[in-house]
């Protein structure tokens, strides 16, 4: 039989694509789509996602690594070093509302992807210093740290010279370091700027390319892994610390020496690299890796892209006014204080407390905290994934490890080395009475440990007249007025037989026991190794397992407790909170929280530098107990999303589907 022949109108309209819904059945076949790139993959955009925030991770820690070869090199304070670290979270509150509206509505990979080119603008910046004044800091270094003894008793007290000598190069010092400390806040700041991008876009792209029960899975994942990153910074940090600040050039001593500075700017050159290359191939991925069924009309796509901040305020009102959010970013923000506070310092902490070298303090904190953590998060996101809690179950787990971390910080107070045991240690007061005419007061510190087991500010101090050197770092200081030659100190003598010297080069050999004549001193201090470190890492290892438990599921709380088209816009306020009340005064006032347990700066001729000595009781009862107290009001916060978490539907996808429609499968892994 003859088909139905169309009229000339209708063949018009099929020829021009307007068939205005008539003719179905003569429709054209569908046009297939082009085939998908490898960057059409959540698992290849996991894979570049997550090396940019693990490299973003590392520099942060890697700055805190260095930041006491920092205060050694241009002679800071901890509160200044604090200042460098909040100017990154300066720059995440100026751009973190904007970027995350605008960003979030428009092509978020390229938006990432222009933040790791920012972030590798400024990680390079900090880098400038170093080649543009590197090596006149250490011209002035060196000078002050002479390859020599320390200032010994100077009856003749002709030390005049060496002090117009010490002013003239600290004034150079001084000059460089008021250039380099506000440029290095500029480069902080420009970090800050680039480093807002990975996280509040990045976990709000993924979570719309998977399925929602996967979520869980992907966050632990997500987060998991972005902790490697801080404790790779800490690990680059050791290595590079123990490479001389030129590593074409071989000194001849140690890095135990007082003169070592490690090269602080190196592991920064590889970061600043990677980063390159991770945005370049960030900018081929697609808009959305998850294709929705039915595309919106062209007409509608264009004018969801006509006004940028149409309904910017309608947005921030409506974050603004979820409770819940509310409540959880006040949480948010002191969660994240203590624990940015704890690993600003950490490594400074265990120097001064345990009594670890630079490299070993990094080490240990990157080790022994920041991975742990990260095993942490990735088992409770694999708890979640199995279990599928409810949104209470979550809020409760969630105040559970504010709780147990609390406690553990006022357990870690009472962990530490004995004091060292000083024979006077008073700020300004150079002599004592047995040596008081060797005019001391411009001496700098170099602590020496006398026979006596105690720990002298410098061998002038100990009222010593001769010295005699060891090795490189290692020297012996004798007829010392203030050390007893009677008493029988463990570190000196074991000195002594290691190095095979006789007393009598000591000039205690042919003493008369029952008279108090002078004895001899070694340079360092007497405080030995001390097994405490180990109770303190696994007491706070285990504290940090137990909070990074609760990170995926206060991640998913504030996804789930917002619309899915203000994700990115939630997160945005979380990061804006918490810069603008969290990571901006955190490092500063943890910085002034050390510096206030300072009890002896280093000075000469009346320059003073970073801090030489801390008081130990109060560096742990300041560092720690100001973490378990921010960490405690986390707590009552957690208490009051618990309370209102019963809102929140933790698997929303599974709710809106049918129970006899067919799973459709989530984006490729």
């Amino acid at each position: 039989m003859k088909g139905v022949e169309a009229t000339p109108e209708e063949t018009e309209r099929l020829a021009t694509g307007n068939n205005n819904g008539s003719l179905d059945c003569k429709l054209p076949a569908p046009q297939q789509q082009p085939p998908r790139s490898a960057f059409h993959s959540t698992r290849v955009f996991m894979l570049v996602f997550l090396s940019g925030w693990v490299l973003q991770g590392m520099f942060l820690t890697y700055f805190v690594s260095v930041t006491t070869t920092l205060e050694k090199l241009f002679k800071v304070d901890s509160k200044t070093t604090g200042t460098l670290l909040a100017a990154t979270e300066i720059g995440q509150i100026c751009t973190a509302l904007f970027l995350t509206y605008l960003a979030g509505r428009g092509h978020r990979p390229r938006w990432i992807a222009c933040m790791m080119l920012v972030l590798a603008v400024g990680v390079i910046g900090c880098v400038l210093p170093h080649v543009l004044y590197g090596t006149r800091l250490m011209d002035v270094h060196l000078d002050a740290h002479r390859a020599g003894a320390a200032p010994v008793c100077s009856i003749n007290g002709n030390s005049t010279f060496m002090c117009d000598q010490a002013q003239v190069k600290s004034s150079a010092r001084s000059s460089i370091t008021a250039v380099v400390i506000p440029w290095l806040f500029v480069c902080m700041l420009v970090v800050g700027v680039g480093q807002t991008g990975i996280a509040t876009l990045g976990i709000p792209y993924v979570d719309d390319n998977v399925g929602s029960r996967q979520s869980p899975l992907y966050m632990a994942i997500t987060i998991g892994i972005r902790v490697i990153g801080p404790a790779l910074g800490f690990l680059l940090g050791a290595l590079c610390t123990r490479v001389y600040v030129d590593p074409l050039i071989t000194p001849d001593y140690e890095y135990s020496d007082p003169r070592w500075v490690g090269a602080w700017w190196l592991g920064m050159v590889f970061i600043a690299g990677f980063i390159v290359v991770l945005s370049a191939l960030m900018f081929f991925f697609p808009r959305a890796i998850k294709q929705s069924p039915l595309p919106p009309p062209p007409k509608k796509a264009k004018e969801k892209r006509e006004p940028l901040f149409k309904d910017f305020f309608a947005t921030i009102k409506r974050q603004l006014t979820n409770d819940i959010l509310m409540w959880r970013t006040a949480s948010s923000v002191l969660h994240l204080m203590p624990i940015s506070g704890v690993y600003s310092f950490l490594p400074k902490y265990l120097e001064k407390q345990f009594r670890l070298p630079t490299h070993d303090a990094n080490l240990v904190s990157g080790l022994g905290g920041i991975l742990v953590m990260g095993l942490g998060i990735i088992t409770s996101g694999v708890v979640i994934l199995k279990v599928v809690p409810t949104a209470r179950q979550v809020a409760a787990w969630t105040a559970a490890t504010a709780a147990i971390y609390s406690a553990g910080m006022v357990v870690l107070m009472f962990v530490s080395c004995p004091e060292e045991s000083y024979r006077a240690l008073t700020p300004g007061v150079n002599n004592l009475s047995c040596s008081t005419g060797c005019h001391c007061d411009s001496a700098p510190y170099s602590p020496v440990c006398g026979q006596d087991s105690y720990t002298y500010e410098s061998p002038c101090q100990a009222g010593c007249l001769n010295s005699l050197q060891l090795d490189n770092s290692t020297w012996l200081y004798s007829n010392c007025t203030c050390i007893d030659a009677r008493l029988h100190g463990e570190k000196a003598f074991n000195t002594l037989r290691y190095y095979h010297v006789n007393e009598s080069k000591a000039g205690v050999a042919d003493y008369d026991k029952s008279d108090v004549t002078p004895g001899f001193a070694v340079s360092g201090e007497c405080g030995g190794e001390c097994s405490s470190i180990y109770a303190f890492i696994a007491i706070f290892a285990a504290v940090m397992f137990v909070h990074a438990s609760g990170e995926v599921g206060a991640v998913l709380l504030i996804i789930r407790c917002t619309d899915k088209h203000d994700k990115a816009m939630a997160m945005g306020v979380i990061q804006f909170a918490i810069g603008v009340f969290g990571n901006v005064p955190c490092p500063i006032v943890f910085g002034a929280a050390v510096d206030a347990a300072c009890r002896l700066r280093d000075a000469a001729c009346g320059l003073f530098g970073a801090c030489a000595s801390y008081d130990s009781d109060r560096f742990r009862h300041f560092y720690l107990g100001l973490s378990a107290a921010l960490m405690f009001l986390a707590f009552i916060m957690d208490l009051l999303v618990w309370s209102k978490a019963g809102r929140i539907d933790m698997n929303p996808g599974e709710a809106r589907r049918s129970p006899h429609a067919r799973r459709p499968s989530d984006t490729q892994l």
